[in-house]
């Protein structure tokens, strides 16, 4: 069976040319593959089935059978490569730190080396005895960042 990088290369392969990219694999036992996929207008089933049956196409089931399920990093799944990041500015969004506290605000932007998130906080405001919310923007360098997902209001 081909390791997780040739896979991951096979669909690099073909995406090219797509505005669709390359999120995760998961390979599991039996020949379990799953895969991850994404575009910044979202994934939908025929595109999952394409590139499905294109993938399978470069695999070879006679040498060894597989499983291959192709589905869209979807709603609730954590971002992984920068397309994802990209995908979501302007949205809102969750973020857990890697000394566990969370943040939820709207994504301003990102770079390879950190995030802004505009996020209210309750803060004193002078003349004031209660404490109000007040729209901050900060800076999270991705290191400190553990995972980040969107949030979807229904």
């Amino acid at each position: 069976m081909k390791t997780a990088e040739e896979v991951k290369d096979i669909v690099e392969h073909l995406l090219e040319g797509s505005d669709l990219f390359f999120v995760d694999i998961h390979m599991g036992k039996n020949n379990v593959i799953e895969l991850f996929i994404d575009s910044p207008q979202g994934v939908d089933i025929s595109t999952c089935s394409r590139i499905s049956r294109e993938l399978e196409a470069r695999l070879d089931r006679e040498k060894e059978d597989f499983e291959l399920t192709v589905s869209s990093a979807g709603i609730g799944y954590p971002f992984k490569v920068p397309g994802q990041y990209l995908k979501n500015i302007g949205k809102k969004v969750s973020v857990k730190l890697v000394d566990a506290s969370r943040l939820e605000g709207i994504l301003q932007s990102y770079t390879p080396t950190e995030i802004v998130l505009a996020c209210e906080e309750k803060r004193p405001i002078e003349g004031k005895k209660k404490k109000e919310l007040v729209k901050v923007e900060k800076r999270i360098p991705l290191e400190q960042v553990k995972e980040i997902k969107d949030i979807v209001s229904f």
